[in-house]
């Protein structure tokens, strides 16, 4: 199953060098819930499990690469497109490709699991459903690899300090399903990295590896720890009750941002 999209490179699309993170990653999704709909030949708003509950797609794990050297620029014309890699209900695996006149400049790849709320309004715990979902299964392997390495990275020790805390907004940080929008995660982990290096020669993430392991109700602050070694990264966000709910670690390179 594929899907792919054609825009040009404007302020909405770049950072201060390239795509930016958090737009590639939302316009993965976007991408991912389109190809997940036409397998299940139903809109998202008819995503109902047999006990008439809403299921929603969650990202579990994702997986991004940039090339930092031959850029996205403003006014290229670029295609994102996606295509499924590996159904294993509930979960489903995609690779989207951002490029360039066929050249790939950037990559995402996303696992998600239907899920669904175990106590009407609370973010604190969802339960996996694979109700009305009937397309055959592929790609095992590779999904079982990545919830292998998802549970192992669990275990992972916190690297360096807290470098930003943040308290959640319903409002700025949630989604339509109200609970935290993943791509928030990355978001405030990427701005706790520029903390952490602050004052030192400008770093962006040429890959980064991201595992959820949790979701926060309204009002709840996440602190941030950010650790740095070599070209290496790591970040991991906390509840304010205890949870480490994100854990990112990639490779950050030193970059040179072109004069304006």
């Amino acid at each position: 199953m594929e899907y792919s999209r054609t825009f040009v490179a404007g302020l909405p699309e770049l950072d201060v060098h390239t795509l930016r993170e958090d737009w590639a990653l939302g316009t993965s999704l976007v991408n991912h819930w389109e190809l997940l709909a036409q397998s299940l030949g139903l809109k998202p708003s008819e995503w109902i499990d047999t006990k008439g509950d809403r299921m929603y797609g969650a990202v579990v794990y994702l997986n991004t690469w940039f090339d930092l050297d031959d850029i996205i620029r403003e006014d290229d014309e670029f295609t994102a497109e996606t295509t499924f890699l590996g159904i294993r209900k509930p979960h489903a695996l995609s690779r989207t490709e951002f490029k360039v006149g066929g050249k790939v400049k950037a990559r995402v790849e996303i696992l998600s699991s239907f899920i669904k709320r175990v106590q009407k309004g609370s973010n604190k715990k969802f339960s996996r459903v694979r109700d009305l979902w009937t397309a055959e299964d592929y790609g095992t392997d590779a999904i079982d690899a990545l919830l292998d390495l998802h549970h192992e990275n669990k275990q992972i020790p916190d690297m360096g300090d807290v470098a930003s805390s943040q308290e959640i907004n319903r409002i700025t940080d949630f989604n339509t399903a109200d609970f935290m929008y993943f791509k928030n995660y990355v978001r405030f982990a990427k701005a706790a990295e520029w903390v952490a290096n602050r004052g030192n020669p400008v770093r962006l993430n040429q890959t980064r590896e991201c595992f959820f392991y949790g979701n926060v109700d309204d009002g709840q602050v996440i602190s941030t720890k950010v650790g740095f070694d070599g070209d290496d990264f790591q970040s991991s966000h906390h509840s304010d009750d205890g949870r480490r709910i994100f854990l990112s670690r990639g490779k950050s390179l030193p970059v040179q941002i072109a004069e304006r």
